[in-house]
């Protein structure tokens, strides 16, 4: 729906290109970044008594998903997973992907905790990017779509959301951005098994409500409190618009 925009004849042929090789072929808006990071070392020994290969396995599994709704995603991990690197490339972020080690961190510095997740740097004692430094680095800019895979990020009293400029709200309609995290303690091998339902979704042309439920819907090995803030029928997929008035939803198209 709205008004009719009359496009440039450049346009056309590409539009006739994508129409005939389907969504998949849909190139990334380059305007739109998206970040997604996964702390490895972390996740493997001498950290944990084991090495863990879901964190390798959800970073793909991200890049694919934002890819396939037109972000122009980059990944990182080990030494490109840092603090300062995190913070650098927040302020172009549209979409923003973060594996890690998640919960609500005491920082010296304002003298109290804050929502964060930790930095991959293979010491086993990594440095927290912390939700109040995001916050400073984006100035109040919301991020179209932000997943958090680490324990505690969607906790009632997060601060995270907010610092990706997304209130702790879930509307219907009437908005272009949507937060999914885990609350208390989650497992790699249930979160990668909710992303990838999530993202398989997405993909598939779903609202990133219907994803999220479509997530929340698997068999998982221990208990799974997954929560979202936004806006439900919304596409996920990088641009201007603020609907999703073609989405695919549970019932039907809308």
């Amino acid at each position: 729906m709205g008004a009719r925009v009359r496009l440039p004849r450049a346009v056309l042929p590409l539009l006739a290109v994508i129409v005939l090789l389907g969504p998949s072929a849909r190139p990334a808006l380059a305007s739109y970044q998206a970040s997604a990071d996964s702390n490895v070392s972390a996740f493997r020994g001498p950290c944990v008594g084991f090495s863990d290969s879901h964190p390798a396995q959800m970073l793909s599994l991200a890049v694919t998903g934002l890819r396939s709704l037109g972000y122009a995603v980059s990944s990182f991990s080990g030494t490109g997973f840092n603090r300062a690197a995190v913070l650098a490339r927040t302020v172009n972020d549209y979409g923003f992907y973060v594996h890690s080690h998640g919960d609500e961190y005491w920082n010296a510095a304002a003298q109290r905790r804050y929502n964060g997740f930790r930095e991959d740097s293979g010491d086993c004692n990594q440095a927290v990017i912390f939700s109040s430094e995001i916050a400073a680095a984006r100035a109040g800019r919301f991020t179209n779509l932000v997943v958090v895979s680490t324990c505690h990020n969607a906790d009632p009293a997060t601060t995270l959301p907010g610092a990706f400029g997304i209130s702790r709200t879930k509307s219907q309609t009437g908005g272009s951005h949507f937060y999914l995290g885990y609350a208390g303690i989650a497992y790699d091998n249930d979160e990668q098994t909710f992303e990838k339902a999530f993202w398989s979704a997405l993909e598939r042309g779903l609202s990133v409500g219907a994803a999220f439920d479509l997530g929340a819907d698997q068999n998982f090995t221990h208990p799974l409190d997954a929560d979202w803030w936004g806006t439900y029928t919304w596409s996920g997929r990088a641009g201007a618009a603020t609907g999703c008035q073609r989405c695919l939803v549970a019932g039907g198209n809308q």
